[in-house]
């Protein structure tokens, strides 16, 4: 496996949110004790458990969430030669590309993310969010065939979540189909009201091609108006209401 070559050096500041695929409460920054405290009990339960992904996936997740990437990716290479399991190993990948990501190495991210993609997971989750976040290194390649396919291979899996459409209207955009991009970050709103980013998108589409778009959609200053109602509810913790009585269409 060609690991070495995410070399996790010159690290720049790391957003926590744009930390781990799984989900983890967002919280003030902790202390320089919290963070010593919290580094001893992980290191302990290591010493006493061993090597394993109950003791090595919580150490890889805290220190990318304090900025020690190359400590997290050692943490992750230690879970890759002890686990048997593909699921597991589909997942250390998963989380290696996230880790290449947040020290800006696409072209690391982008061969984690394949790598992961060759191992026979039946996680869901982890296979969506592989292809999710491979579609999303390809738009930032400019790679928007490759990323299309990717982001609707995500979407077969689960078309629940929010991600895949994002990133499947930055392909459209990409390849200048702009009503397509449109429909597709509309579809977003719908699964995610409470996530701003495909209305910015939108608003930034309109603002530019708003002719093109108005073309494929003729009802679209409707359509953006309700997704703002929508995003709006979405803050009042409604949301589910709100969207029981919607037709997405």
């Amino acid at each position: 496996m060609e690991k070495e070559s995410a070399q996790y050096m010159n690290q720049k500041p790391v957003d926590p949110a744009d930390s781990f695929y799984i989900k983890i409460p967002n919280a003030p920054l902790i202390s320089s004790a919290d963070a010593m405290r919290i580094e001893k009990e992980l290191l302990d339960r290591l010493k006493m458990r061993g090597p394993r992904g109950s003791t090595l996936k919580p150490l890889a997740v805290f220190y990318s969430r304090v900025g020690q990437q190359e400590t997290a990716y050692r943490y992750l290479k230690t879970w890759m030669k002890h686990t048997k399991n593909s699921d597991e190993l589909a997942e250390c990948l998963l989380m290696c590309g996230q880790l290449a990501e947040q020290v800006d190495q696409p072209k690391s991210a982008i061969a984690f993310y394949r790598e992961g993609l060759q191992v026979d997971s039946k996680e869901t989750q982890v296979t969506y969010y592989l292809h999710n976040n491979l579609g999303y290194c390809l738009n930032n390649e400019a790679e928007y065939e490759q990323a299309l396919q990717q982001c609707e291979a995500a979407i077969k899996i689960d078309a629940s979540r929010s991600n895949a459409y994002k990133n499947l209207g930055l392909c459209y955009q990409g390849l200048g189909r702009y009503g397509e991009a449109a429909s597709t970050w509309i579809k977003a709103l719908h699964t995610d009201a409470s996530d701003p980013r495909p209305m910015e998108f939108l608003e930034k589409l309109m603002l530019h091609q708003s002719e093109a778009v108005e073309r494929d959609i003729p009802d679209i200053r409707k359509k953006l108006e309700t997704c703002r109602q929508a995003m709006n509810t979405a803050k009042t913790g409604r949301f589910a209401d709100w969207a029981r009585g919607l037709t997405l269409n």
